[in-house]
This record gives C-alpha cells, structure tokens and sequence, in this order.
C-alpha cells in the first residue's frame, strides 16, 4: 500500500490553504487530513461496538443538487470521447431518455458555465413548437423536463448549487398559437441558485476545493488496480464522512456536505463516491430506491453501481459505515458487508426505484451481476 504522507501531503495541504485564504472567502472549515488517505485496510481496530447503520435519511427525490463545470474538471473531453470510459457511467442516464429530453439535458450540460450565474436563460426558441402543437403535448414536453433534469443530476453529482425548485419551463405562443417559444429562466425567482451558494467567490472556491480534492486522489492512487481504487476510496469516505443523522449540515444531500463538511446522509455518500470514481475513470452509476434496514422497516435510500471487468457491483458505502457504541473493534465482515456485492445477496435488501422524481420517466439501472466480486 502506497503511503505519499511526506513533504507531498505537507505541499498540497499548504497550497489548498494558501488558495482558499488568497482566491476566495469559505465559511465552511475543510478536514486539513483530507489527504491523508490509506486509513484502513482489512480488520479495523476502532475503540467502539458497533451497531450497523439502520437509520438512513435520503430525499424523496434524490436528483435535486448537483454540478458539473468544464473549467474545474480536465476530465469532461476525456469522457465525450469515450478514452477508456465509453460514456457507460457519464452518460449513463442520459442515453435513456427521449429525443425531446436529450435536447433539454444537452442545453443544461453546453450552459453549465452559464448557469453558476443563477440567472442565465436558456432559449430553445421554436424548436418544440411541432410537439406543442400535438395532443397531450405540453405534458410530454414537462415530463422530458423532468426526466432531463433527474438524468443530469444523476449522472453529474457535481451540480450541488442549482435549486431545481427555482428553475421555470416556460412556453410562450406566437398570436396564431401555431408557434411557441420555449425557455428554461429563473422566472419570478431572484435566482435559481441556493442560498448558501449566491456569493460567486464562496461558490468558486468550493468547486475549486472539491477538484482539488478529486485530483490529489486520483494522483496518490495512480497504478492502483481498479479494484484497489475502488476500495480505497470506499475505505477514505466512510473514514472521513460522518453520518449526519440530525440533518445539521449545511448540504447532507451532496458532495458538498460529504466532502467539505464531513457530514451527509445516504445521498451525499453515493453521490461523493461516484463523484470520485468518475475522476479516476471507473464507471460507476448512482441509484436510488428503498431498503430494508435492520428493524425490517423499509426507507428512502441511495447506493452505487460499480463496473470491474466488465461486470456491475453493488456498493453501499453508507450501510459499510457503522454507527459507535461504547468499546470494541469493526470487523472486516462488518465493513464490507454491502461491498462490491451481486443481486443474489443486495437484492434481499435493497429495491430499485426508477421514478427518481415525480412527472418523470422511469429508468433502468444496470444489471448486477449475481455473485459478489
């Protein structure tokens, strides 16, 4: 196991900190340790009992925060041309929708830059008027808006700061109500932006930190095997994140909260983990549905797909990090228990909802292979 704690963690801690102080304001405090990244490896000596996590919180409609910008990742051409990626965890969604939606995902991917202004208007023009003109067609035309969005998030964990919310479809008919002009605004809305994320430095510095972040894993885990970056960044997140069982911090629901905050719920963990899988190029898929805890209540939950030669795992980071209880120590079965795992076993407690939202369509998920890796 590789151990880069030296001068090269002293570096990259000083240049982060020296960035954030200089470039930007940050309210937020950031673990100085974040690169401290090979903790844990097979058993785990921790100082506690273990109770294994069994209340999970996730939103209703899990594809609600999210991000992705070109001029703070160098990974966006590498997975449009498909160099290793084939677009099977990228675009994994998108290819799924409908032609109408695949026209509203592409407007929101081509204006990501655009859209941290939490104004900017994206003009479709006229372009929909031939189905507006059709029966039934504004329906189809709001659920692609819907099911556009719910593709983007989910195959983008990276758009944390856009309140879907605030974002208006809006349609305007020509006086022959033949023609009709069809945008995506703010609407009446200051802003679609979050609140936390309105002051565009505070906005800056936080992708700016979360990039860094990505890049300095990716760095420290180059030559690792695919399977052993896999592990390694399932082992860092459950070391570094907490879960957040009362909600406290400021983006439980993102990669934001996960990975700035140190805290997250369900969501916030997946989607941290294919946030990072995505930069060391291992395909990896968000899901969402309900599972069946300890207690035998079923919940909202949220957990990855991963690719490894070829085939489709099932990873559970949130229910792999164990809640303390008094003295004791965390036994490898208990760490790994939802661990690269195949649909003869995940399935007996956890089901797949593809209605990731309401008025959208329901997608499929990948098939798991049926043996664990």
């Amino acid at each position: 196991m590789k151990n880069n704690k030296g001068k090269s963690i002293i570096s990259v801690i000083l240049t982060i900190l020296i960035l954030v102080l200089i470039g930007f304001l940050i309210y937020e405090i950031v673990y100085v340790d974040i690169f401290d990244f090979m903790k844990k490896e097979s058993t785990i000596e921790i100082d506690a009992n273990v109770l294994v996590r069994t209340n999970s919180v996730s939103s209703p409609e899990i594809a609600q925060n999210v991000y992705e910008n070109q001029e703070y990742t160098d990974l966006s051409n590498l997975y449009n041309e498909g160099q290793g990626y084939d677009n099977i965890g990228y675009k994994y969604y998108y290819d799924q929708l409908d032609e109408y939606g695949k026209i509203i995902y592409d407007s929101f991917e081509k204006n990501k830059e655009n859209m941290r202004s939490g104004t900017y208007t994206i003009d479709f023009g006229t372009q929909f008027s031939d189905l507006l003109n059709t029966e039934n067609g504004e329906n189809i035309l709001n659920k692609a808006f819907q099911s556009a969005w719910n593709a983007y998030t989910y195959d983008n964990t990276d758009i944390f700061y856009i309140d879907v919310e605030k974002l208006t479809l809006t349609t305007r008919s020509m006086s022959n109500l033949s023609i009709h002009n069809v945008e995506i605004s703010n609407g009446d809305n200051i802003s679609y932006l979050k609140s936390n994320f309105q002051n565009p430095e505070i906005l800056n510095a936080k992708l700016n930190l979360l990039e860094s972040m990505r890049k300095e894993i990716a760095r420290q885990l180059d030559g690792y095997s695919d399977y052993e970056k896999v592990k390694e960044v399932h082992n860092w997140l459950i070391e570094n994140i907490e879960y957040d069982t009362n909600l406290e911090a400021l983006e439980p629901y993102s990669i934001s909260g996960a990975l700035t905050e140190g805290r997250a719920v369900c969501e916030g963990y997946a989607r941290s983990f294919k946030y990072i899988l995505d930069g060391l190029n291992i395909p990896c898929v968000l899901v969402s549905g309900t599972a069946t805890n300890s207690n035998g209540e079923n919940e909202s939950h949220a957990w990855n797909y991963v690719q490894l030669n070829g085939k489709w795992y099932a990873i559970d980071v949130t229910w792999d990090d164990p809640i303390i209880l008094g003295n004791g120590y965390v036994s490898e079965e208990t760490y790994y228990r939802y661990f690269l795992k195949g649909s003869n076993t995940f399935m007996q407690t956890h089901k797949e909802d593809g209605y990731l939202s309401q008025n959208s369509m329901e997608f499929t998920f990948p098939s798991l292979n049926a043996e664990e890796y």
